[in-house]
């Protein structure tokens, strides 16, 4: 139980009494929602490594050469991160949930947690719809379940195809989408059918899988994630807007706001300012440390970062351990972009 003294739950490091504790015998259920948001966005800052993201780049590269003539690059980049992150390396998403649970003493957050220790592969027939929920059946397994639906507009899909997690808060059945989920049409049958004998004999790899799309030839495959993604879909949200940047950029983001967290300083528009730079600009960099290193320095001499950290280049180098000459040229370059 929360004392009404406790730092709150949600994370913003009010009192409980002060924060969410207002709305207690109000709606619990944006509290646990506002939960599950935090702990998911904190998954890749936490869990990913540099070599985690240099295997991304690779992994990227290789599904698009596979992919690109059915999918946009986009959608490509989605999917091969979520394949990643909830299929081909499931252990790193297990050991972080795993380690949130022993944090949890809301059960309500807890029970969700627990649902999403599984994510499964599903190609699934639309049943039926309303604003309010969406149901589908597993053309595997022949077994029903239940999504939130989405009240401005109704699936157009007749099957669906990609990564799911178990809901506890849809009840029994209940089912998230992440955000790679694709739909296909009523006239591409050939697809599910390709997809359908794959799955029932035992997948070899999860390109493979992608790859029955390729099968059937050119197809105007869409993201159902866009017809299906409902206000507490963290999940789908929280990972797109992860995978819509480069694993090198997210490297270099999340080492920048590792810097910041650990100093305590605080600058969003800075984050802001570099994403957009990351986004714009070709960087040849090797090292993902060598651009955050220069961004640190960029950000402090340009006054978007608060003072309070590392002052000398050789201490910033240091933190990043680069060389202090290798950072100038980025230095220099973020902060031309700062003072456009």
């Amino acid at each position: 139980m929360i004392g009404r003294n406790d730092p709150c739950p949600c994370g913003s490091g009010k009192k409980y009494k002060k924060c969410h504790g207002k709305n207690a015998q109000g709606d619990i259920t944006t509290l646990v929602s506002e939960e599950i948001d935090r702990i998911v966005e904190g998954f890749v800052k936490e869990s990913f490594h540099p070599a985690d993201y240099r295997q991304l780049e690779k992994r990227n590269q290789v599904w698009r050469d596979s992919l690109q003539q059915t999918f946009s690059i986009k959608l490509i980049d989605k999917i091969a991160m979520e394949t990643y992150i909830y299929i081909d390396h499931l252990e790193l998403w297990q050991s972080y949930i795993n380690q949130q649970l022993t944090l949890q003493t809301r059960k309500q957050v807890s029970d969700i947690l627990t649902s999403w220790l599984k994510p499964i592969y599903m190609l699934a027939k639309v049943d039926a719809q309303t604003p309010e929920t969406i149901s589908i059946t597993d053309m595997v397994t022949n077994k029903s379940y239940v999504m939130s639906g989405t009240p401005s507009k109704t699936f157009s899909g007749n099957w669906l195809f990609g990564i799911f997690m178990p809901d506890a808060r849809q009840g029994e059945n209940g089912l998230t989408a992440t955000s790679s989920v694709v739909f296909i049409p009523e006239d591409k049958e050939n697809v599910t059918e390709i997809l359908c004998s794959k799955l029932q004999n035992g997948y070899k790899d999860s390109l493979d899988l992608y790859q029955s799309f390729v099968e059937e030839g050119k197809i105007p495959v869409e993201e159902a994630a866009q017809e299906i993604k409902s206000a507490d879909d963290e999940v789908a949200s929280t990972v797109d807007s992860t995978v819509s940047l480069s694993p090198f950029t997210t490297e270099v983001l999340t080492l920048t706001e590792r810097y910041l967290t650990e100093h305590e300083l605080v600058a969003p528009a800075f984050i802001e300012l570099l994403t957009s730079f990351l986004e714009e600009t070709s960087i040849k960099a090797k090292k993902a440390e060598t651009v955050a290193a220069g961004a640190v320095l960029a950000g402090q001499a340009n006054g978007q970062i608060p003072e309070g950290g590392l002052v000398k280049v050789k201490d910033v180098a240091g933190y990043f351990t680069v060389s202090a000459s290798s950072i100038s040229k980025y230095r220099d370059q973020i902060s031309e972009y700062i003072n456009k």
